[in-house]
C-alpha cells in the first residue's frame, strides 16, 4: 500500500481554495489542517472540505507530529518566517510565489531546506504549464535557433493590492518562465520604469528590462491599470519565433519567419558582399495534452516528498526569482537605473 502523505494549509483567501481543492482531490494525500484566521473562510473549508479539521493559528499545525507537509498561502510578507518555522520543525513546505521578498531570506531559505533534506517548492504554477513547456523543448532542440530577444505582457484591469505593487503581485510568473527558457541564467542587469497612479508609493504599471551576457534581451510588461486582459509571451529566435498567448483557444503559435543570408552576385566591389532575404514559411498552432497547470504542481510536491525527487520550481529558482524581481523594483525607485542581477544572487 502507497503511503499518503497528510498535509496541513496555512491561509484560505484568494488563491488557498484552489489549492485545497487539488490537493483534496489527490489520492496519495490527504489534508488533515487549514489554519485560517477569518471565521468566515474557515466556514467556508468546512462546509465545502468536511474531511479536513480547521484551526485559527499556525501552533497547531506546528504541533502535530503527524502532518509531513505544509501548504503556504498567506501573503508575501509571511512567507519568509512561516516557511523557516516549519522547515525547522521538519515539515516539507509548498510555498506560494515569490518565495521572499528579498534575496538574503530567499537564499537563507533554500540553504535551510536542503540542510534539512526537506523539499521547499514554490508555486510558480506556468512552469507547469504545457505551453510553456512546449516552448522549452522546442528552444532545447534548437528548433528556433539562438534566442535574439523576448517580450512579455500581464495586463488587466482590477485586482489591486496594498501590500505590494503590480511588479511584485504579477511580474513572478513572467520572470520565473523567462528564466526556466533560459536554463536559469540570471539576466547581468535589469534596469525598469513604474509609475503609481492610484495609490503612492505603489506603482500600478511596470516596464522592465533584462539583459543577459550573451545580448539576449527580454522586456517585461505588467499592469493593473489597463483595458484589456493580456497573457502573451514571444520568443524570436534565428530560425523560428513563438508566441504563446495564455488566453486563446490555441495558446501556442509558431511563425517559420526570419531573414537568411545570401550571397551577392554580380555587384561592384564597393557593396556589401552578402545580402538579409526575408524568409515567410509556415504559420502552425501545435495540438497537445493540456492539463490544469496546478493538478500537475501539487501531484510534482507529493511525488518529490515521496521519491525523493528535486522540484522543478525549488527554493534555487524562487530564490534567483526574487533576484529578479527585486533588482527590477530598486531600478523603477531610483529612475531607471541600470542595476547588476547576476552576483546579487549568487552573493
Amino acid at each position: 500500500m502507497s503511503r499518503i502523505i497528510r498535509i496541513a494549509q496555512v491561509g484560505c483567501g484568494y488563491w488557498g481554495p484552489n489549492l485545497l481543492r487539488v490537493f483534496s482531490a489527490l489520492s496519495n494525500c490527504s489534508v488533515k489542517w487549514v489554519a485560517e484566521a477569518s471565521p468566515a473562510r474557515r466556514a467556508f473549508v468546512e462546509a465545502n472540505f468536511p474531511n479536513t479539521k480547521t484551526c485559527v493559528d499556525v501552533e497547531t499545525v506546528l504541533n502535530d507530529p503527524t502532518v509531513d507537509a505544509v501548504i503556504i498561502a498567506t501573503p508575501a510578507a509571511t512567507h519568509a518566517g512561516l516557511v523557516e518555522r516549519f522547515l525547522n520543525a521538519g515539515k516539507h513546505v509548498l510555498v506560494e510565489k515569490p518565495l521572499t521578498t528579498n534575496v538574503a531570506d530567499a537564499n537563507r531559505l533554500a540553504a535551510l531546506a536542503d540542510a534539512k533534506g526537506k523539499v521547499l517548492m514554490v508555486g510558480h504554477t506556468f512552469l507547469y504549464n504545457a505551453s510553456v513547456r512546449y516552448m522549452k523543448a522546442m528552444i532545447d532542440s534548437g528548433d528556433i535557433g539562438d534566442i535574439y530577444y523576448c517580450y512579455s505582457q500581464r495586463l488587466n484591469l482590477g485586482q489591486l493590492r496594498q501590500d505590494v505593487n503590480a511588479w511584485w503581485n504579477l511580474a513572478p510568473h513572467d520572470v520565473s518562465i523567462m528564466l526556466y527558457l533560459m536554463n536559469g541564467r540570471l539576466p547581468a542587469t535589469v534596469s525598469a520604469r513604474g509609475v503609481d497612479y492610484l495609490q503612492p508609493g505603489i506603482e500600478d504599471v511596470t516596464f522592465a528590462t533584462l539583459e543577459w551576457a550573451d545580448r539576449v534581451t527580454a522586456t517585461i510588461h505588467v499592469s493593473w491599470l489597463d483595458p484589456n486582459k493580456v497573457r502573451k509571451l514571444t520568443v524570436v529566435g534565428s530560425r523560428k519565433m513563438i508566441v504563446y498567448d495564455d488566453v486563446s483557444e490555441n495558446p501556442i503559435t509558431i511563425y517559420n519567419k526570419g531573414f537568411e543570408k545570401v550571397k551577392r552576385d554580380g555587384l561592384p566591389f564597393d557593396q556589401p558582399v552578402h545580402a538579409w532575404k526575408p524568409q515567410h514559411g509556415d504559420v502552425i498552432m501545435p495540438a497537445f495534452e493540456r492539463r490544469e497547470p496546478l493538478r500537475v504542481e501539487c501531484e510534482h510536491f507529493i511525488d518529490c516528498i515521496l521519491k525523493g525527487l528535486k522540484p522543478l520550481t525549488d527554493g534555487w529558482h524562487a530564490r534567483d526569482t526574487v533576484a529578479v524581481l527585486d533588482a527590477v523594483d530598486r531600478s523603477q525607485r531610483n529612475g531607471g537605473q541600470r542595476i547588476e542581477c547576476a552576483a546579487e544572487a549568487q552573493s
